[in-house]
């Protein structure tokens, strides 16, 4: 392990549902959790899904990114542009993301509607990077 791996942290784990997210089981039936790398990974994709201001109310207000403005935005260069800023300055905010080493958003194929967002980053007190990718819907189903 690492030094500083803890500062990465443990939460709960969340999965992925057709509705959302919500909780995983452990193989014992208690609450999983995830940590270190993990648990930055599944708290990326969360700030990044969660609308800005979302969480105001609980004293979070910094905390989401603006990606669902672009619903409704064609799927070209400036938007995907528009994207990689709205994915920075959200980063931006999370402490334990010490650099965003690359960002890339493409047109997802076979899916015109779509664009397919791969992200590395190195971690405070991490040493290898961390490699995230993720779809976004530019229509709603």
């Amino acid at each position: 392990m690492s030094e500083g791996k803890g500062v990465l942290g443990k939460d709960l784990k969340l999965v992925e549902t057709q509705t959302g997210a919500d909780l995983a089981l452990s193989p014992s039936g208690d609450l999983d959790l995830v940590s270190d790398e993990m648990n930055l990974g599944q708290a990326i994709v969360h700030r990044i899904r969660t609308r800005s201001g979302e969480l105001t109310e609980i004293g979070h207000r910094r905390y989401g990114s603006r990606l669902y403005d672009l619903i409704g935005e064609p799927n070209n260069e400036t938007t995907r542009e528009r994207i990689k800023v709205i994915i920075r300055e959200a980063l931006s905010h999370e402490p334990r993301v010490k650099e965003i080493l690359s960002l890339q958003v493409t047109p997802m194929e076979g899916r015109a509607e779509a664009v397919r967002i791969e992200l590395s980053v190195s971690a405070i007190g991490g040493e290898v990077p961390l490699n995230i990718v993720l779809p976004f819907y530019l229509e709603v189903a």
